[in-house]
């Protein structure tokens, strides 16, 4: 059986490719950057064997959910060349490269979503490993995610388990980790304090589709992409604890490759409001925010299949 991701050692010792490219944003615009960020994502290719496999897990079982249709054809290195220019975004993001006019937000629930922050309400947002996870969240920091006020955001993260990179973007924006929770450190008091950075019109922000290693038996077990596979029980816990506006976020590159690359924000409120909620009813209404979640996340996997950056076997422990 597959290890969870949170015991999988990182494959790849050195961390001189994320150097380089760390190097290569600040220097030059992110269109020259994305025409030679083909030999770090072959780097990749060669020297992380679990990516590979698990790239090609993810599209066999994506292919056998579609009949075939999604993707046309299995490819590795497509994937591999995706993450390794949204690694370059998400640096440039960090530092203050992307601008608002390089995002295109979906008429879905933005509008929905800036009309709360404008008001000064605060929410929960779900995100994914499926894109650009620190889009908004980097705009944020420089002001530019579409509100007319700095909406300071919290995320809730693993930190240790992406050392090397949360240490690159640490050292060029120390924002980073400034407004960043472990799980291990989420108390009754935690909880008390990010419902009022809620009240006082913040964002808290986490992602739905890892098990935490600290909890890793506390999961709730849901159809993705027609097979069996565990989601974490205490992100949605938060969610009925926090009982506000929530949102499942994502951001997505439109092309693969192009001299002005555009991401685009889609925006969708959660149906499932936990205001009011007795306990009783807490469980069942926990068990379909998740299985929103894992919907949403679904159709998003099925348009950009090549975003998947979730590089462990997702469905290990659930069948």
């Amino acid at each position: 059986m597959s290890e969870q991701w949170y015991n999988e050692k990182e494959q790849v010792k050195t961390n001189i490719p994320l150097k380089i490219t760390l190097w290569l944003v600040k220097v030059f615009p992110i269109c020259i950057v994305s025409l030679i960020i083909y030999p770090v994502a072959f780097f990749y290719y060669l020297f992380s064997g679990r990516a590979r496999k698990e790239i090609k897990r993810f599209q066999k079982q994506m292919r056998a959910f579609t009949g075939g249709h999604v993707p046309h054809r299995i490819s590795v290195y497509k994937t591999l060349f995706s993450f390794s220019l949204c690694l370059v975004e998400r640096i440039a993001g960090w530092i203050g490269k992307i601008d608002e006019e390089d995002i295109f937000y979906n008429d879905d629930d933005i509008d929905d979503y800036w009309d709360n922050l404008e008001k000064g309400q605060g929410c929960l947002m779900f995100i994914s490993h499926l894109g650009n996870s620190d889009l908004l969240r980097s705009l944020s920091t420089f002001s530019k995610a579409g509100v007319d006020r700095v909406v300071p955001v919290t995320v809730i993260m693993e930190i240790k388990s992406a050392e090397k990179f949360n240490k690159a973007l640490k050292s060029v924006n120390a924002d980073y980790e400034l407004t960043a929770l472990d799980p291990t450190d989420i108390t009754p008091d935690t909880i008390i304090m990010l419902q009022e950075k809620i009240k006082n019109g913040e964002i808290v922000v986490v992602a739905g589709d890892r098990v935490s290693a600290h909890s890793s038996n506390r999961f709730i077990t849901t159809k993705f992409l027609g097979k069996n596979a565990n989601f974490p029980y205490g992100v949605f816990l938060i969610a009925s604890l926090l009982a506000c506006p929530t949102y499942f976020c994502f951001g997505l590159r439109d092309y693969p490759v192009m001299l002005h690359p555009v991401n685009a924000v889609y925006m969708h409120r959660s149906d499932v409001d936990f205001s009011d909620c007795s306990r009783n009813e807490r469980k069942e209404k926990i068990s379909k925010l998740c299985e929103e979640y894992v919907m949403t996340l679904e159709k998003y996997c099925m348009w950009f299949p090549n975003q998947w950056y979730n590089f462990f076997d997702f469905w290990t422990g659930a069948e």
